[in-house]
């Protein structure tokens, strides 16, 4: 497996990942907190495409690597909420490829993006309920300007709590960091279904690794 091959599965997954715990927080308003953190952190990690940088650790991947794997499994037979997994997952690459044209909501994020940075250096005890409302309310003044918007579906009370739209927004954001980098390595959608064997070997030679 060139190494080349492997951080596009990385970062995938990592699309992937964004749209499992959407889906998780849309259906039972919990995910795991680390895993949540994990990813939504790399929404800060900009101006480089190392995927060790923006992903210093796989373990933290391990999510996003088991719902991809199971995605392409069969078309995800045995996996729940397989299809909405997916569906997120297309979705959230279909959002990237919308931001990727528009070079005003690309100026409109990096300005928000660095602002936030500012407020943790000038707070670093800044809560995740914190950050996730700037990332929230970064992503509708910025993402949710595009035609396309990703559609979550789940439980209405899940949906309504307080919160939740902004972590929802704050993964999706992560997501959309993802599908960046995946594009700039080389993936494109149609990947997902001519090259879905060599995807799971992959996904397999990785596992072996962590």
């Amino acid at each position: 497996m060139s190494q080349l091959n492997r951080d596009k599965t990385l970062a995938l997954a990592a699309i992937f990942q964004a749209a499992g715990l959407a889906n998780e927080l849309a259906r039972k308003g919990s995910t795991d907190s680390s895993v949540e953190a994990f990813l939504t952190q790399t929404v800060l990690v900009m101006d480089t495409d190392n995927i060790s940088e923006i992903y210093p650790s796989i373990d933290g991947l391990k999510p996003g690597l088991r719902w991809l794997e199971g995605c392409l499994l069969e078309q995800g037979r045995g996996l729940q909420n397989a299809g909405e997994i997916i569906r997120i997952a297309l979705g959230v690459i279909q959002v990237e490829g919308q931001f990727n044209e528009h070079e005003g909501v690309q100026n409109t994020l990096r300005t928000r993006l660095e602002n936030i940075n500012r407020q943790r250096v000038m707070n670093p005890d800044m809560s995740s309920t914190e950050l996730n409302n700037l990332f929230g309310s970064a992503y509708v003044d910025s993402l949710g300007q595009l035609r396309f918007r990703v559609q979550i579906r789940g439980d209405a009370k899940q949906l309504q709590a307080p919160g939740m739209a902004e972590r929802i927004r704050a993964i999706l954001l992560a997501g959309v960091r993802a599908a960046w980098l995946w594009r700039r390595l080389g993936g494109r959608r149609w990947h997902l279904i001519f090259t879905r064997g060599q995807i799971l070997r992959e996904i397999r030679e990785i596992a072996k690794s962590v």
